[in-house]
């Protein structure tokens, strides 16, 4: 693809809107994506499921930005699993009903290019084979995209390898999706994508939609009950069939005289370790066969299948002498980065790029803001400057406390990392318990993640790696799983977030404060949430969830509650 339009003669402003499940909100200025948020941030809902656009919150996002519409050039909008250049005309009317000052080109973009053109926006590369991996992408005649390759540099993109599905949507919110004898004899031969094979292995584990991340965790406690050795692919044009994997799992209960509901009751951390199993082998044998087949040193990830943590550090160890991106934002969220990216290359001829404080690019807040939100709570609070906050911290959660942080803005993508944290001591296993119990209130089996200063990180995880987005695992050393109890999974690993002082300067001080009063420069992190609601965005919503939850102290930007000492 390329582009003929000459660049305006003022900077562009462009707006990327993803609507669907998981709805965001992207704006770049002047060639950098220099805003993103998710829209369940901003409306309490959690993953903001809607085929609307977000109007609300596109208005509160302009408005405290201070970007009036009529200075937007382009828009150009995502959805998922439909043909996007069908909805355009549809949404554009929409937006322009909403926003009648708005002069500009209206666009809609395909699910994985999105995907892709997210991915070297954000990375560090110029140009780069882009792998998407996830649930599907956008409806054709023949099916949809499941697995593709792109070939994008900031000037040109293409396809240069895809393997298509076919449509699974009248199965794929079933209750069913997993029960062999509910697929019709033509629907079991049916292709499916890597992700959502995995999203039948967490269906059939208990899980709901959205909720494959409770199969990763959970697929550390079992073993693989077969060899999934002859489904692996070998290139992209591989059979992956809705029947695959749970035919042979039906196979097992039904010489159990189970049924395969049962069976799994039963024997869910073993069906969970098989689909881990298979699709860590699957992605990272595309992986290879990418590396082997094209000559390119940098490559990118992006898709729901790379928020599988496992996976990514497979992918990783298996090829080191290459410059490997995978994008914090890699899930459906993620769109509106990509959106946002082309509509902006529709103008002017280039892809933007992040601006250096990615993947910190939501909303903040003032202290105006911090302080009134704590009063109108009817809670003290004081003031403190940074070096103060960070011993303070340090101290208060050596000793056992929980404390939520909210500070700067927002992060892009699923994970905290800082700026919408709660922060617990990893050292003792009752920091776990006390978020299961009476803050996270979640499964026993899922494992809390560390943060840790970058000049240390060797120290306690191997290999030592830097991780800034916590989309990697390492393994905790020997020496450190005694003393990093509430962080070490039952595997010995840990899903690493590594802080470096020149881009989280207040973070890496807490670290090494926290490492004088405890012993170690690690500190767990969680999102700034319960179980119902979204990560917290603003100080309102941070006092809420704070008040209705076990967490010992609050801080907000500079400003300091403490509900009890430890």
């Amino acid at each position: 693809m390329d582009n003929s339009k000459l660049s305006m003669t003022r900077p562009t402003t462009c707006l990327g809107l993803h609507i669907g499940h998981d709805r965001a909100i992207t704006i770049t200025q002047a060639g950098q994506i220099t805003f993103h948020t998710a829209v369940e941030r901003l409306d309490r809902r959690k993953h903001s499921d809607s085929p609307d656009l977000p109007i609300t919150q596109i208005r509160q996002v302009l408005d405290r930005l201070g970007i009036a519409v009529r200075t937007i050039d382009g828009v150009c909008v995502t959805y998922h699993a439909v043909d996007a250049s069908r909805i355009a005309r549809t949404l554009a009317a929409d937006f322009r009903e909403a926003f009648p000052e708005f002069e500009g080109d209206f666009s809609a973009l395909d699910h994985h290019l999105a995907h892709a053109l997210a991915a070297l926006a954000c990375s560090p590369f110029d140009e780069a084979l882009v792998l998407v991996a996830d649930g599907a992408g956008d409806a054709r005649l023949w099916g949809s995209q499941s697995e593709t390759l792109f070939h994008v540099s900031r000037r040109h993109f293409y396809v240069v390898e895809e393997r298509v599905q076919d449509r699974p949507l009248s199965t794929v919110y079933r209750p069913e999706f997993f029960l062999p004898d509910f697929f019709g004899t033509a629907e079991q031969k049916h292709q499916i994508s890597l992700g959502l094979k995995y999203e039948q292995i967490t269906y059939l584990c208990g899980f709901r939609p959205g909720q494959a991340g409770q199969t990763m965790a959970l697929a550390s406690y079992g073993r693989p009950l077969f060899d999934v050795g002859p489904l692996v692919p070998r290139n992209f044009g591989f059979s992956l069939r809705y029947i695959d994997l749970l035919d042979r799992m039906d196979e097992i209960a039904r010489a159990r005289s189970l049924t395969l509901r049962q069976f799994a009751a039963r024997e869910r951390a073993d069906i969970a370790a098989t689909g881990q199993v298979f699709l860590k082998r699957a992605i990272t044998s595309l992986v290879d066969y990418i590396v082997e087949t094209y000559d390119q040193a940098n490559l990118c990830f992006a898709g729901g299948v790379f928020l599988n943590c496992s996976t990514n550090r497979a992918i990783l160890d298996g090829h080191q002498d290459r410059h490997l991106y995978f994008l914090p934002a890699c899930h459906d969220e993620g769109q509106s980065i990509g959106a946002a990216a082309y509509a902006h290359w529709q103008i002017s001829g280039t892809l933007p790029s992040a601006v250096s404080a990615f993947p910190y690019l939501g909303l903040e807040y003032s202290d105006e803001e911090c302080s009134a939100a704590l009063g109108e709570a009817g809670l003290d609070f004081e003031r403190v400057d940074d070096g103060i906050l960070a011993n303070r911290l340090a101290r208060l959660v050596a000793k056992g406390g929980i404390c939520g942080v909210l500070r700067g803005r927002s992060e892009a993508g699923p994970r905290a990392l800082g700026h919408r944290s709660i922060l617990a001591d990893p050292r003792t296993r009752a920091s776990k318990d006390r978020l299961d119990a009476g803050i996270k209130r979640r499964a026993e089996f899922r494992p809390y993640a560390p943060m840790v200063h970058a000049l240390r990180t060797g120290t306690y995880f191997d290999p030592m790696t830097i991780s800034p987005y916590m989309l990697l695992t390492a393994s905790v050393r020997p020496e450190f799983r005694d003393r990093l109890q509430a962080i070490t999974h039952v595997d010995n690993t840990a899903r690493i977030q590594t802080v470096e002082p020149e881009r989280s300067p207040f973070l890496a001080e807490l670290l090494l404060r926290f490492e004088e009063e405890a012993g170690v420069a690690v500190l767990l992190n969680t999102s700034f949430n319960d179980e119902r609601e979204p990560i917290v965005d603003s100080p309102a919503d941070a006092v809420r969830t704070y008040m209705t939850t076990d967490i010992d102290a609050l801080v907000l930007g500079n400003y300091l509650h403490i509900k009890r000492e430890s």
